[in-house]
């Protein structure tokens, strides 16, 4: 006698056969979805002041464009690129403490990396040095634009924003200086660039107060600045995606 199927085994088939294809779709879809890490400081960190930083307008402008994606916000106010033992005068996780974590773990499709006004900052005046040398800043860089690399992670590096009036010419100069040095590694390295600070200047041009226009407190980019930045990324992601 041929027995057949009771009705109880029946739908324990098809709920996994449901269960499969829900599975199949899901993963179709993360495969799908842009995924994005937005790697620095304070000036990628949320802000209350900021309605919308640039790792929350890329995302929104992607989606008009029918890109789907996931912008991972992964700035820490007083980040510098290293590690907490190179200058723990903010006790967070730095650059280098949490590259991993933030980054690797998640393993996005694009980095963006945005450091600098920490590394650079003279606590002590004048002549006194920098949290980070200008060789430790560029290591680091370096570091996490090879790790993305091996990844199969693609990097954008970002220059810091200039500061405002209402700092000493000497940190505008020890800035810049460390702008300079993120140009040339992006252009060792290959990869796409973000010059920050020359857009800043280009955009403040005509404006009487310069550059301040695009900044809340002299150093960190207002909605206006921010827009700027995630323009530019959002030119470079498309154009490559």
């Amino acid at each position: 006698m041929v027995r057949t199927e009771s009705h109880c085994v029946k739908k324990i088939r098809f709920s996994i056969s449901l269960l499969l294809i829900a599975t199949i779709w899901t993963n179709s879809q993360a495969q799908d979805t842009l995924k994005i890490v937005a790697f620095g400081n304070s000036t990628t960190a949320p802000r209350k002041t900021v309605s919308k930083v640039y790792a929350v307008r890329l995302q929104d402008t992607l989606s008009q464009l029918g890109i789907a994606s996931c912008v991972i916000n992964a700035g820490v106010a007083g980040s510098h690129s290293g590690s907490i033992k190179d200058n723990n005068l903010h006790r967070v996780a730095h650059g280098m403490d949490r590259f991993e974590k933030d980054v690797l773990t998640n393993a996005p499709s694009w980095l963006v990396i945005s450091f600098g006004i920490n590394d650079a900052w003279q606590d002590n005046g004048k002549e006194s040095p920098s949290r980070l040398s200008i060789e430790q800043y560029c290591n680091n860089l370096s570091y996490f634009i090879d790790q993305a690399k091996k990844s199969k992670i693609k990097p954008i590096l970002m220059t810091p924003n200039p500061i405002g009036k209402k700092y000493e010419s000497w940190r505008h100069k020890r800035l810049k200086k460390y702008m300079k040095a993120t140009k040339r590694l992006a252009k060792q390295q290959e990869i796409p660039l973000v010059d920050v600070w020359a857009l800043f200047y280009k955009n403040a041009f005509h404006q009487t107060d310069g550059v301040d226009v695009l900044l809340l407190d002299g150093m960190h980019p207002n909605d206006a600045g921010q827009k700027i930045m995630s323009d530019a990324l959002i030119k470079i992601i498309n154009q490559q995606k």
